[in-house]
């Protein structure tokens, strides 16, 4: 399934990003088997590839993977134990930066006197600088340095995430189509699961957007709407698809209706 249909028809993002991992990987393996048999035209076409071509593609991989692990091991409890969780995950990406500093100068400011060392395969001058266990097991398919081009690429998309998920614990005003949503009278009365089950419900329905919004994007408009906060949407849906009566609260929005329906034509 292209990663189109994955977006659309996936709700629950851990399944999506599993899926799209999936995909991406499938992809990844069939680019290595057409370079394995590819002979490059010349020197500058092969830096091309391993400088820009290959870590856009491998990039995604490695973004969807973390985030699917960051989701998987998100750990139970109040909004401070997750917002440790998401800081550290940040701090890792620093820890990087710092082991790749001179690096990461090079690839910012565009340089390309160091490309043919970089980004051409059988270079042995810099194995001490990389994971060389990574080079002698995929030689055809690898230069030096490609990896970190696409573990920078993926860390920019991924720091972007952690401090979205930062910003809505903290609960931050955020724009919304150009406007900061205010503060208003408005008060969720009834369980968090019950919110969440609308939530999902209005989402499967594509009564939002038409369905091209994310699940936790709509939690926060309801979460600041009706000034409640819903720690974990994606937990709280598993239980409810657990429940006898998965539906419990849709089910009785309707007899309720019908009820008041019934009432105004006696």
């Amino acid at each position: 399934m292209c990663l189109l249909n994955i977006q659309e028809t996936e709700i629950c993002n851990i399944s999506k990003y599993q899926r799209t991992t999936e995909s991406i990987y499938e992809n990844v393996l069939h680019l290595k088997k057409f370079v394995s048999n590819y002979t490059f035209k010349n020197q500058e076409e092969e830096i091309a590839f391993f400088k820009d071509y290959k870590p856009k593609l491998l990039s995604q991989l490695l973004y969807n993977r973390k985030v699917l692990h960051i989701l998987i091991k998100t750990p139970p409890g109040n909004s401070e134990m997750l917002l440790d969780y998401y800081q550290n995950n940040l701090k890792t990406i620093t820890n990087f930066f710092n082991t790749h500093q001179e690096f990461y100068q090079y690839y910012r400011l565009r340089s390309t006197y160091n490309d043919a060392i970089y980004f051409v395969r059988h270079n042995k001058s810099l194995l001490h600088l990389t994971d060389c266990n990574r080079l002698e097991l995929e030689p055809a398919f690898t230069s030096s340095h490609d990896h970190i081009v696409a573990q920078i690429m993926a860390n920019d998309k991924l720091e972007q995430y952690l401090k979205n998920e930062i910003q809505l614990l903290s609960h931050k005003p955020r724009q919304i189509e150009g406007a900061v949503l205010p503060k208003n009278k408005f008060q969720w009365t009834d369980t968090k699961s019950a919110l969440v089950e609308l939530i999902y419900a209005l989402n499967c329905s594509q009564s939002v957007n038409n369905g091209n919004c994310d699940i936790r994007e709509l939690a926060t408009f309801f979460e600041q709407s009706f000034n409640i906060q819903i720690n974990d949407i994606y937990r709280c849906f598993q239980d409810i698809k657990l429940r006898s009566t998965p539906t419990k609260y849709i089910d009785n929005l309707k007899t309720s209706l019908q009820k008041k329906i019934d009432e105004e034509y006696e």
